[in-house]
């Protein structure tokens, strides 16, 4: 034993000093890549720190629809999301001044933007339009005193004039491209023997400026091509000028918010029309047109001009006074055509300028289908991966609040699109069912009583046969006009709300053993049509539960007005219900309900015990949700 002993002793030492050095061979590799992960664990926390944060205003001259605005704030959003230097936060305004002006409207504008941001500050403006920027320099000098402005969108000679302005000195912007050359080289490219050229422009400012665009790049081809003026004038005539133009036309389009009668329009819904109607090539310089009825061209991008806009106030953010930067956005264009007025128009694709867009060329067949085989077997994967995980984590999800609110909004909008879609549908069968079924049963019923009247000679059983086939076609047509007033109640538009109602009432004690009682008092006579059609509705969904549910032989319906609220009552003396445990087979009529009376801002009540009959009690304001600026809350970007 003790030999044994003597003998391992030095194994054992010797195996200690092997792990001793093994041990500091593996530190001395490790320490390296410590340091280096401690140096990245640096730079990444120094990367994360927090960006400084910045406030932009937007400030559209338009209402928020203006297809043009659109692209802009697409141009600004994108930029400012990717930019590294600062946490930039939106606010938008959009002052609709075609639409509304005077130095009333402007100057309760400005009074409300000064409450709104009195206590925010803005780092840098961006106006879009010339009417924005005339608004900041008018009524808006006080609100937004000393913040530099970006001006998007302007003409040339209003940049010429900032440039010779006090304004100069807190002001930058973007040019609306003025360089017609360019979409007029477009235009002598594909339809070389143009002769004359038709102008059409509207009577708004913003249709001023464009015209003004227009005639300048025209003024180098007078004595060559002859100039057709239809600016300025009515609608109507401007479609009957450009439906007969002479050959060898082509048709300049410029904007048209405002006809010569005053009547406002979209400028792309009355493009629409013009190229709808002109027998001849039509021409924009705008790239949001394009899809609308022109060729296409040289086009003022203004998602280009937004990112521009967009760049030049970070350059100001950065440090960079506003009377250093030269205005921009001479470059902002893009070379696009329609596939689709080509080929109406007899324009070959070869002709156009190389790296030119073709836009809304349908796909081949391939094309159209690949992408939705391989996009099917990609959902299909992800489908089942989510299935899967869905069903392992099923127990470990729990919605948070929000989530359960943003749910319940969007079941909302969904269920009010869904109620639009509805009545669409509705008074689009009850027109059909009206104007050709019911006419044809008609005209059948009419051709049997000639035949009952024409044929002496039949016998007794088969005009018999004849009279009783045209009742029964008369009964038919009845029942097919009682099917499409129900589906679409004409009689809303023609007598009103109460007269409808009272119809629906007195249908009901017709057909079933119930009495029904209805009263309307201080109604008004003009109630707009989505307050009537709910109510209406409503008031058809209450009695089909009576029938069907409440086992009730009374029903008292009133309708009462006033001055800015307009009451339903429907009350019945049935087995009621418990409206916390609604059955399956009436909760759906009930959601239905509901639904109607929110998208028109009203309140419903649902009174009801087992045993002790129901009331529903609807509260609804008599006007529409007013439409205003649109100025909504902070976005952060």
């Amino acid at each position: 034993m003790r030999l044994r002993g003597v003998k391992m002793l030095p194994i054992k030492f010797d195996l200690q000093l092997r792990k001793e050095s093994d041990m500091e061979g593996l530190v001395r590799k490790i320490t390296p890549l410590c340091l280096i992960f401690l140096l990245l664990l640096s730079s990444s926390g120094l990367a994360s720190s927090p960006k400084e944060t910045k406030r932009v205003l937007l400030l559209y001259s338009e209402e928020k629809a203006d297809p043009a605005h659109e692209l802009t704030d697409q141009g600004i959003r994108a930029v400012f999301r990717s930019n590294q230097m600062f946490n930039v936060l939106l606010y938008t305004e959009y002052l609709d001044l075609t639409r509304f002006s005077g130095p009333g409207y402007t100057h309760a504008v400005a009074e409300y933007l000064r409450r709104k941001y009195a206590a925010t500050k803005i780092d840098v403006i961006i106006s879009v339009y010339p009417a924005a920027l005339d608004f900041l320099m008018g009524e808006g000098v006080n609100v937004f005193s000393g913040v530099p402005v970006v001006v998007c969108e302007i003409l040339r000679s209003s940049a010429e004039n900032l440039d010779r302005s006090p304004w100069r000195r807190f002001t930058t912007g973007v040019i609306l491209g003025d360089n017609i050359a360019g979409l007029l080289d477009s235009v002598f490219r594909l339809k070389p023997g143009t002769k004359r050229v038709a102008l059409v422009a509207g009577t708004s400012g913003n249709d001023a400026r464009s015209e003004m665009i227009f005639r300048n790049a025209l003024k180098p081809y007078a004595g060559k091509i002859e100039l057709i003026d239809l600016a300025k004038l009515p609608m109507q005539e401007i479609l009957a000028r450009v439906g007969s133009l002479p050959p060898d036309t082509v048709v300049l389009y410029s904007t048209l918010f405002r006809d010569g009668t005053g009547r406002s329009f979209v400028p792309r819904e009355a493009l629409s029309l013009v190229s709808r109607a002109a027998n001849a090539p039509v021409f924009g310089h705008y790239e949001p047109q394009l899809g609308f009825g022109i060729v296409g061209g040289q086009l003022v991008s203004f998602e280009l001009q937004g990112r521009e806009s967009a760049a030049l106030a970070l350059r100001i953010m950065g440090g960079e006074s506003p009377a250093s930067i030269p205005f921009a956005g001479e470059q902002a264009s893009i070379n696009a055509y329609d596939w689709r007025e080509l080929e109406r128009w007899g324009i070959s694709e070869g002709v156009l300028p190389p790296g030119s867009i073709l836009k809304f060329k349908p796909p081949s067949l391939w094309e159209d289908h690949w992408p939705v085989i391989l996009g099917g077997i990609f959902f299909m994967v992800i489908e089942a991966l989510l299935i899967v995980s869905l069903f392992v984590n099923f127990r470990k999800i729990k919605l948070s609040d929000a989530t359960v609110r943003k749910a319940k909004n969007d079941y909302r909008e969904l269920a009010g699109r869904l109620l639009t879609a509805q009545e669409t549908e509705r008074r689009r069968l009850a027109r059909e069912l009206h104007d050709d079924l019911s006419q044809r049963l008609a005209a059948l019923a009419i051709e049997a009583g000639f035949l009952e009247r024409d044929s002496p000679s039949i016998s007794e059983a088969a005009a018999a046969r004849v009279q009783e086939i045209r009742e029964g076609l008369v009964n038919l047509s009845g029942i097919v006009h009682d099917i499409s007033r129900h589906l679409h109640p004409s009689i809303l538009e023609d007598l009103g709300l109460a007269d409808a109602i009272r119809s629906e009432c007195d249908g009901l004690a017709r057909r079933e053993p119930i009495e029904v009682i209805f009263e309307s008092r201080d109604c008004p006579p003009r109630i707009p049509l989505s307050i009537s059609l709910c109510l209406y509705r409503v008031t058809q969904e209450s009695l089909r539960n009576v029938v069907k549910h409440a086992r009730a032989n009374k029903v008292h319906v009133s309708l009462t007005g006033g001055k800015e609220m307009i009451q339903l009552l429907i009350k019945d003396n049935g087995r009621g219900f418990d409206p916390a445990h609604v059955p399956d087979e009436r909760g759906l009529g009930l959601i239905s309900m509901r639904e109607r009376v929110r998208l028109i801002l009203g309140e419903m009540i649902i009174s009801s015990q087992p045993g002790q009959g129901t009331v529903i009690e609807i509260k609804a304001p008599l006007k529409e949700v007013a439409e205003g600026l649109d100025v909504g809350p902070e976005e952060r970007l």
